[in-house]
């Protein structure tokens, strides 16, 4: 991790309980992906230690859902006549109250591996007080093929205990949005509310709300398998966007200096380093230099690493075009 980063990790001492109400409901989300939600369901049905529910809410695929019953037999289906907003389909996953204490909502384009559930149950039980648990993850393409960690700088078990330790692990890494397991509860219609402004960073978001009721333990172990491809709606984030997530976390630390300034650091670094790239591509700027954001440490590394092409946009008017 970066400097600062994992200062106020793990101060919580977690006990050990005899909560037997561990269980875990596990939603789907689909959409006209017949061939990887096959797999998705493959890997959910083949579980060292069977999900309780495993339910598929699908978002008015153009395929009849009920085939998959022939080969899942106990799958629960919930399925809409046509498709709504992705948003509203995922409102309805996370807002219908699961029949277990624990919900998963996961994507239909990824793979859990075996160990999944089990290991998730195991955390929870180890972990009372936490509200969520997430994992690291492989990272595979459209082929299954595997393409590196998704969280290689996560070493160890991270507890993130409220609003600050997030604000902090998100200058380094995230919280795998489909592999985290919550304890449901009314309130994420409100999250969800405050999400939606948030664009396709609106998980990002909705987990801040989580971590301020109850901590998130994020696992260093790999329990799933998240495919990457430049379909999915985390693929490029915006201007807006991204700007707006680290504004959210500059305001989650706004009552502790250290961290804040840690957060701004890391957040001048990355804007900097995004305005160098795009006016060295010639890319329309969508957002106007800001002095007062600038980061000398991200301008230095950016001129050590572009020499030449930075050479040859300050000779030429413009770079040529492809």
């Amino acid at each position: 991790m970066g400097e600062a980063a994992g200062s106020a990790y793990g101060k919580k001492e977690m006990v050990r309980t005899t909560n037997t109400q561990l269980g875990i409901t596990l939603r789907i989300l689909s959409h006209n992906r017949r061939k990887f939600l096959e797999q998705a369901l493959e890997s959910a049905f083949s579980q060292t230690e069977p999900f309780d529910h495993v339910e598929v809410y699908d978002n008015g695929s153009e395929f009849p859902l009920e085939d998959l019953r022939s080969r899942f037999p106990s799958l629960r289906l919930c399925g809409l006549p046509r498709a709504v907003p992705a948003a509203a389909n995922i409102r309805r996953a996370f807002m219908e109250r699961p029949p277990t204490t624990w919900l998963c909502v996961f994507h239909d384009d990824d793979l859990l591996l075996p160990h999944f559930h089990a290991t998730m149950k195991s955390a929870l039980y180890l972990h009372p007080a936490a509200g969520a648990v997430s994992c690291n993850g492989k990272v595979i393409n459209d082929q299954g093929l595997e393409n590196g960690i998704l969280l290689p700088n996560l070493k160890k078990d991270l507890l993130l205990d409220g609003a600050l330790d997030f604000a902090r692990w998100y200058c380094e890494g995230y919280v795998p949005f489909p592999a985290t397991v919550y304890r449901w509860s009314p309130n994420f219609g409100v999250d969800l509310d405050f999400a939606s402004s948030f664009g396709r960073c609106c998980d990002v978001a909705f987990l801040s709300c989580v971590v301020q009721r109850e901590p998130i333990l994020v696992l260093a172990s790999e329990c799933f398998s998240y495919r990457r491809h430049d379909r999915q709606d985390s693929f490029g984030f915006l201007w807006w966007e991204e700007t707006k997530r680290w504004e959210l976390q500059v305001g989650l630390c706004a009552e502790d200096s250290p961290t804040q300034r840690y957060v701004v650091k890391k957040r001048n670094q990355r804007l900097t380093s995004r305005w160098l790239n795009a006016w060295l591509k010639g890319e329309p700027l969508e957002e106007p230099w800001r002095w007062d954001r600038a980061s000398l440490s991200a301008l230095h590394r950016f001129a050590r690493s572009n020499r030449l092409a930075l050479l040859r946009r300050l000779l030429l008017p413009s770079p040529p075009k492809k």
